[in-house]
């Protein structure tokens, strides 16, 4: 498997020969290792000049003492981690995406030094460089459609559809048996910090569709295809499965096929749309059902998220409409995002001057980016709050599967999406039957 590329690999030499000697300046009995609150704090210089997230860095200075829990250290105004001092130098680490900055480019940092009262400011910047790169946590392509768990290497599965993780970064993951479309549906527990992964559920019927969690971190939701089951999964229960019916206590509920679940936090019920452009929120306690709206673009799948700062703001992506839309649960307001509506195609840029082709599950960063599986583009693409679209990662088109950074990675017909509270971001990876791993740092 190509590794990707990455100045990370070429400065772990670098990284080690300035921890030797940060550790041999100890030695040194003419340096005070105690902080003078009344003589100020030195800076003279830093080194490397550039990295990324987790860069080891010396900060070289006069009076920082050895005391870490009285050293801070910001790139720009993100902390970074001390990890120990010596007088007159300050091992730390890069914190991750200290700014604002696209993908694969550099951010231009300041680095500031501060104890106990003072703080002091390097005339030199550090440079930050934003990479993208995927790689691949389990699954193997073109493998059986069985399912085999244990530790990652070992494990395989059919096709992976939708994502959804806890706050223990256990993945959830939705898979779907091709040749048998009622049968030998499943959903598996992935955790990559623990290499394991576990079936959940066996056998689900009919396949699963896009899940959500609960805000406690610990519940997931995972809506069936058709009519009104659901299944519900709890850690705090071991994970025992359990299959409920959404429930209605005056009109009935018609619902042809849904597609995904979006918890909303304004008044804690989880929202579902069905094909035919009806809008239903159900109580997650005991499955009670209103209907919210109708006629939300009728005859077509979607998939669903709300906006983490406008928490009313439900964000859909029509994928046979091949657009993306938003929904205001107050307004009832309906507009467009991004795409041409029932256009199919590839091209960035902003609201309707971009174009996807079968948009399908979509995950919010704390930024409100907008991420979303591109499937047919065999690409993931990127939605500022503005509507501005980028690709972040695959080759428009190409479908394949390969590892690495935005000009060699692949995917064939991505689903799904998932981001833990890190910001990494979890692919669902259809056709290959894989899990990948994208960070973006």
């Amino acid at each position: 498997m190509k590794k990707p590329k990455s100045f990370k690999a070429a400065n772990t030499l670098l990284a080690l020969s300035l921890i030797l000697a940060f550790m041999s300046c100890k030695d040194d009995n003419e340096i005070s290792t105690v902080y003078d609150p009344d003589k100020p704090i030195t800076l003279t210089d830093f080194y490397p000049l550039e990295g990324g997230v987790a860069t080891k860095m010396i900060l070289n200075g006069n009076n920082f003492g050895s005391d870490t829990k009285n050293i801070k250290v910001f790139v720009n105004d993100k902390e970074a981690a001390v990890v120990s001092a010596i007088g007159n130098k300050i091992y730390a680490i890069c914190p991750r995406k200290p700014g604002d900055g696209d993908e694969n480019q550099v951010i231009d940092c300041s680095v500031k030094v501060e104890i106990g009262k003072q703080s002091a400011e390097y005339q030199e910047h550090f440079s930050y460089q934003i990479q993208t790169v995927i790689t691949t946590v389990c699954g193997i392509p073109g493998a059986p459609d069985d399912v085999i768990t244990g530790s990652l290497a070992q494990t395989s599965m059919p096709h992976v559809t939708y994502l959804a993780i806890d706050e223990d970064d256990n993945i959830i993951a939705c898979l779907r048996n091709q040749n048998n479309y009622y049968h030998e549906n499943k959903v598996i527990l992935v955790n990559e910090t623990e290499d394991r992964s576990r079936l959940l559920i066996p056998d689900t019927g009919s396949p699963l569709n896009q899940p959500c969690m609960l805000n406690d971190g610990k519940t997931v939701y995972i809506p069936a295809d058709g009519g009104t089951e659901y299944w519900t999964m709890s850690s705090e229960n071991m994970w025992s499965p359990m299959k409920l019916s959404m429930k209605s206590t005056s009109t009935s509920i018609n619902i042809n096929y849904k597609h995904s679940f979006a918890m909303c936090t304004v008044d804690g019920y989880m929202y579902t749309r069905a094909k035919n452009g009806t809008l239903y929120k159900f109580n997650p306690e005991t499955g009670v059902t209103t209907q919210v709206a109708t006629n939300l673009m009728s005859e077509s799948d979607s998939y669903m998220a709300f906006s983490k700062k406008e928490p009313t703001k439900l964000y859909l992506a029509y994928t046979n409409s091949n657009c993306i839309f938003t929904y205001d649960i107050i307004t009832q307001e309906h507009k467009l995002l991004a795409g041409i509506s029932g256009q199919a195609g590839y091209l960035d840029g902003i609201g309707e001057k971009a174009m996807f082709n079968e948009p399908r599950q979509l995950i919010l960063d704390e930024d409100d980016n907008l991420y979303i599986a591109d499937t047919k583009n065999h690409v993931i693409r990127k939605i500022s709050p503005e509507g501005a679209v980028s690709t972040v990662i695959g080759q428009p088109n190409v479908a394949g599967y390969q590892d690495g950074d935005p000009e060699t990675a692949l995917f064939d017909e991505p689903y799904g999406v998932a981001i833990n509270k890190e910001g990494i971001i979890y692919v669902g990876d259809y056709k290959n039957q894989c899990i990948r791993r994208l960070a973006i740092e």
